[in-house]
């Protein structure tokens, strides 16, 4: 009985030790370029990259305060894609807390017709599942009129 204990203990000892290491700069890196890459994403109406960095579960808050989840995105993004602003994403600080992040930045919309913009700031959570990070909740407050 104490050798099949034995046994039974360093398995589950190996199999700890073989758990998936977290590759937080690599994380960071992903993080960063995917906000970037939702705001082009937004602008351009482009699904695929909504698809991959937005979970199923995902509920954001608007501009506005409404709620939105990740269909509604994908479909208003379609609808009101025109091109006409150039975003860039910008003081972005990403924290770590294990298998979830909180990302934090702001983002300038700007006009290619007259240079006007809008700036706004946002909190996205992000966690790790399923081998992939992904967006499963955003805020976004807009900062000038």
């Amino acid at each position: 009985m104490k050798n099949l204990e034995l046994i039974i203990l360093m398995l589950a000892l190996f199999l700890f030790s073989c758990s998936e290491k977290m590759d937080y700069e690599a994380a960071n890196a992903y993080i960063l370029k995917s906000a970037q890459e939702w705001a082009e994403a937004i602008n351009a109406g482009d699904s695929s990259v909504i698809d991959r960095i937005v979970a199923d579960d995902f509920v954001g808050v608007s501009l506005r305060g409404d709620l939105y989840d990740k269909q509604t995105l994908i479909r208003e993004s379609k609808m009101k894609a025109n091109r006409s602003y150039k975003p860039k994403v910008f003081n972005v600080t990403i924290r770590f807390y294990g298998e979830a992040a909180v990302a934090q930045g702001n983002e300038t919309w700007t006009k290619k017709a007259d240079s006007t913009s809008t700036t706004n700031i946002w909190t996205d959570t992000w966690i790790y599942r399923d081998k992939k990070w992904q967006i499963v909740a955003a805020q976004d407050l807009k900062l000038n009129p």
